[in-house]
């Protein structure tokens, strides 16, 4: 559903849009639910067309016969499950928020060296405690990377965070498995997983981050911080993940943090082989990656994890919400349309979650 863009706005050909003229007769929210409907999920892949690549024709679509409740249901049905669209929105939001103010100190801390600046230049760091500042020193010194803060030491990655660490599955387990679709390209947490016997596939657990590697996934960011398992389970996944996990005292989140900077990403795209179109990462090639950090029994990674543990154990509660919200929303879609539920009945439930 388009709510608001652009003056000037085009679309890739391979989309069909929906426009409402008789709106005396359809609300254009009730329809955008309507045809999220099991009903036309389960009817549009049976009337493709197509043999190598199917695909719907604005024509058939055109020719769709559509059931409309009256105007007063269809903007009471549009309203109820509006409201809980945007409440998941509302709370997508401030995840974002919350993630950006955790990439924000990531890169002052570990890629601009902003407290230690401000220290050389007789400042106290901006917004940091006393007992943290005094954690980084106030000058820098020379390294084959460039001026890093005295004290630390460049690391090529595999000193500090295990690539594709050994995960055990045996195959045809039924275990949770995310899907190269679901993967988020903002924000650490997909939005779904489903439970899936163990083919072939990178096995990962909570705690560790998965990195696309393959075009364009790589480069359009799709990036996951795993927290959503079950407690000691292994999930599973495409065998075009990358799984990072810092070693000794490094807070977890460090590497979901890592994989989401500038400097990784680009590192990254830039090792990527193969023919165009299917080019990929070698987990191997990441080994040259260089970063600085402190040593481990500094307090510094120790302060981090203190600040970024709350930030991210709300962006999971606050992700499970959208989780459940989603599925009340998907739950009362065909039975608010069928008649099965009633206005009233569904405001009741929706009133308790919202």
């Amino acid at each position: 559903m388009v709510f608001s863009c652009p003056e000037h706005t085009i679309f890739s050909g391979f989309i069909i849009r929906f426009r409402t003229e008789a709106k005396d007769i359809a609300l254009p929210l009730f329809l955008n639910y309507l045809l999220r409907s099991d009903t036309y999920r389960e009817l549009l892949p049976r009337i493709a067309s197509g043999t190598t690549i199917t695909n719907l024709s604005q024509g058939t679509l055109a020719s769709l016969p559509v059931s409309l409740p009256s105007l007063p249901k269809q903007r009471a049905i549009a309203h109820i499950l509006g409201s809980l669209d945007d409440k998941i929105e509302l709370n997508q939001q401030m995840n974002e928020t919350l993630e950006a103010i955790a990439r924000a100190i990531f890169k002052s801390w570990f890629v601009d060296f902003d407290p230690v600046r401000d220290k050389m230049n007789g400042q106290k760091p901006y917004g940091m405690d006393d007992h943290t500042a005094a954690l980084f020193p106030d000058s820098f010194v020379d390294s084959p990377i460039g001026k890093i803060p005295l004290g630390w030491k460049v690391h090529a990655l595999p000193e500090v965070i295990e690539v594709n660490p050994k995960r055990i599955l045996k195959k045809g387990a039924l275990a949770p498995y995310l899907d190269m679709a679901n993967m988020p390209t903002n924000g650490p947490y997909p939005a779904t997983w489903a439970d899936r016997e163990m083919g072939s596939g990178t096995k990962f657990v909570n705690g560790d981050t998965l990195v696309a590697r393959i075009t364009p996934c790589l480069e359009n960011g799709k990036t996951a911080y795993v927290d959503f398992l079950p407690d000691k389970a292994v999930g599973w996944g495409s065998t075009e993940y990358i799984v990072l996990r810092p070693k000794e005292s490094i807070p977890l989140q460090f590497a979901y943090l890592l994989a989401r900077s500038d400097d990784f990403r680009s590192f990254a795209i830039q090792q990527m082989t193969g023919s165009s179109g299917r080019q990929r990462v070698p987990a191997t090639s990441l080994e040259s990656f260089c970063i600085a950090i402190p040593t481990f029994d500094s307090g510094i990674f120790q302060a981090l994890g203190n600040f970024l543990a709350p930030i991210f154990n709300y962006m999971k509660q606050t992700m499970l919400e959208n989780r459940i919200l989603a599925n009340m929303r998907d739950a009362l879609l065909p039975k608010l349309i069928s008649g099965e539920i009633r206005v009233p009945e569904a405001e009741a439930v929706i009133g308790m979650a919202v």
